[in-house]
Formats: structure tokens, sequence, C-alpha cells
């Protein structure tokens, strides 16, 4: 049974489809809404929705959103909606863009908890109870993502996907880049209307979830389990594979955002600095393995220098709990000055601007070691 409601951002309408019998529909809203979007997804469609039918806690809504699909799609949806009445499908007449579809659902959630699950993953059967465990348990984290299974087209493992848990090292990270696995993220429903959902911003549309939980993550307290909840697909269709330049440039406008709200709050820098420093700190970072950055010499060590700033500056603002801030401390010395005296050694610069670079290095190495010997994180590089 179908009704029409209307978008309040766009004023198209939306058709929802739900059970055919709306007296089983409980009067309760569920402890957790699982929001999935989908767009001709037919081909990993039904495991994915069957993964979460299959979840060990059973207290949720599935809201499925099609997002103008035009294969077999909507008759997976009419079939899981008939057969279990916490399926809810929202159509969407036409093809308005994933950030656009979940903030659709996002908006019809009732649970407490959000879960987020892509249209051709799988969440291992005991997800929601351990992610659900955890929130409960630790009250003061926002959101919580987990390991990862890698898995291809066929559904065969080849890896296994591992990040950073803490969260004053996830917060670090999602300066760069985005370190939850979005596939497997539980938050708190509130937090994520207090952030506001996903953004629409065209520029950011393949980019749109490091966008939001880079946003949730230097908001908030998060972490990441190790332990594997999901089981990630990775395939020629994935937008981050078919669409990868459009995704690094989406990931490279999030970065520097971030960096700004941090670095230029206490100087006024012109735009030109700021991506003349920006661009040098990812080419001393993230050259590839075995490769010189391909940048001048001056902007490299622009860049280093940047770091080191940039450094003190996050740990000022999230010096909690300390001793974590003094690991990641040591840890990042340590891996800018291996980085910076590599550089020293293997490349053709001048005179000049190797000595820079060496010293630079030495430094981050005694910080390191001064950080290690004191357990403090405190001191300037």
């Amino acid at each position: 049974m179908a009704g029409v409601t209307a978008d309040a951002e766009t004023g198209t309408q939306i058709t929802v489809v739900a059970s055919a019998d709306p007296s089983a529909r409980r009067a309760a809203a569920p402890l957790i809404s699982v929001v999935m979007p989908t767009y001709n997804g037919e081909r990993f469609l039904r495991p994915a929705i069957e993964s979460i039918l299959g979840q060990s806690f059973r207290d949720f809504e599935l809201l499925v959103i099609d997002d103008g699909s035009d294969d077999g799609t909507p008759d997976i949806l009419r079939e899981f909606a008939a057969q279990d009445d916490r399926v809810r499908v929202l159509t969407n007449p036409r093809n308005m863009g994933i950030a656009a579809a979940t903030n659709r659902g996002l908006a019809a959630a009732r649970g407490e908890y959000i879960a987020l699950q892509d249209h051709d993953d799988i969440s291992l059967p005991h997800r929601f109870q351990t992610e659900l465990d955890f929130l409960h348990s630790h009250p003061d984290i926002a959101l919580v993502g987990s390991a990862a299974t890698l898995i291809d087209e066929n559904g065969d493992t080849y890896a296994t996907y591992v990040e950073v848990a803490d969260d004053i090292e996830i917060k670090w990270e999602a300066l760069f880049r985005c370190p939850i696995s979005h596939t497997s993220v539980m938050v708190r429903r509130n937090v994520m209307s207090e952030v506001g959902g996903y953004s629409r911003s065209t520029g950011l549309e393949v980019a749109s979830d490091y966008d939001l939980l880079s946003r949730i993550a230097l908001g908030y307290r998060v972490a990441n389990l190790n332990e594997p909840l999901v089981r990630w697909r990775r395939h020629r269709g994935a937008s981050m594979i078919s669409r990868e330049a459009q995704l690094q440039v989406g990931i490279e406008s999030v970065s520097l955002r971030n960096i700004g709200a941090l670095a230029y709050g206490e100087r006024s820098f012109t735009a030109p600095d700021r991506n003349y420093w920006y661009l040098g700190s990812r080419a001393f970072l993230c050259s590839p393995a075995g490769e010189l950055p391909k940048l001048p010499p001056e902007q490299v060590i622009a860049g280093l220098e940047f770091l080191c700033e940039l450094q003190e500056r996050f740990c000022r603002k999230f010096d909690s709990p300390r001793p974590l801030t003094a690991r990641l401390r040591r840890r990042l010395n340590w891996t800018c000055g291996k980085h910076a005296l590599a550089l020293a050694v293997r490349t053709q610069w001048d005179w000049r601007s190797r000595a820079r670079i060496c010293a630079l290095g030495l430094r981050c190495f005694g910080q390191a070691v001064r950080v290690t010997s004191t357990g403090s994180a405190a001191g300037a590089l």
C-alpha cells in the first residue's frame, strides 16, 4: 500500500510504500532506524536487506530510499515491504542524488539511533547489538564505526579494513581523509540532527560521507571498533571507484575546510597561502611510496612547517585525555621526522633545502623523544 508526501526541500512528491496491513505497523518508535539509499541497486540489494533483517537485535525499522531506480529495485523493495513490517520504502520519482536521498531517510527516521548501510554491503548478524552495547556503555560517544571485511563483486573476501580506534586519532585523521567506514556507522539521532545531515553541495556529492562524518568527528567524541562488523563490497560500479577523480576533488575540498577551521582561526591568510601550505603538506605526507614530491622544495618545506604548527594547535584544542594526545604527538613527530630525513637523503634539492628539511626532521625526532621520556604532550615543535 502506498501514500504520498512532499519533500520539504524540493517540493517533489515522495511515494511511501508500506506493509499491506497497516495495523501490523508498531505504534511505538523503534530503538534503531536503519537508513539505506539505493539507485539501480538490484544486483546487490537483496543480500544487503537480508543482512539487516537477519540481525540478532530486532527492534529497528529499515528505511530504504529508492532514488528513482529504473531497474528491478522497486520490485525487490515491494517484496520485502510486504513480508516484513519493519521495512519502510520511500520512493523518489526522480534521481535526486545520494545526499538528498539519505537526508530523506533521516527525516523519516524515528529511532533513537541511526544505523547507516550502503545498498551493496552486508552487516554481520551481531552488528547492531555490538554497536548498541558500546553506545549504551559509553554515553559520551556520539558515533561508533567498525572494522570491515572487504569483498569483491562476487562476495569473495580479499582484505580486512581496520581504522584508528581512539577519538583523538580519528579527529586527526579526519582533517585529511575519512577514517570511519560509512557503511558501519551507528550514530545518535540527535547528533545527526544537530549537524544537519548530508550536504547537498554539488562539489561534495561523491565525498558526502567524508563531509558528514568529519563534521561529527571534529565536534563530538567518536570511536571505531576493531572487530569487523560489516562486509564492505568494492566493485567497479561503486561511486568511490567509478568516480575516483571527482572523489579526490571532494576529499581535498573537505580536508581544506577542516584544516582551515583549526589552523587559520588565529591568523589571517590569503586563499593562495592556504592552498600553498596545504598542497605542500600533502606532498610531504602523501607522495606515493617510492616517489619524491613533485612540488618545489621550498613548498614542501613550508608544508612540513605548516604540519608542525597544525599539530600544535590540534593538540592544544583536543588535549584530553592527555596520555592519548601524547601518544598521537609522538607518532606524528616520529613519522614527520622519518619522512624529512628520507627527503634530505634521497632528493636532488640544493644543499640549503636539504639542510633545512634535515634540521626540521631532527627537531621532530627530538620532540618525539621528549614526549616519550616525559609522557607529556606539552611543548611545541
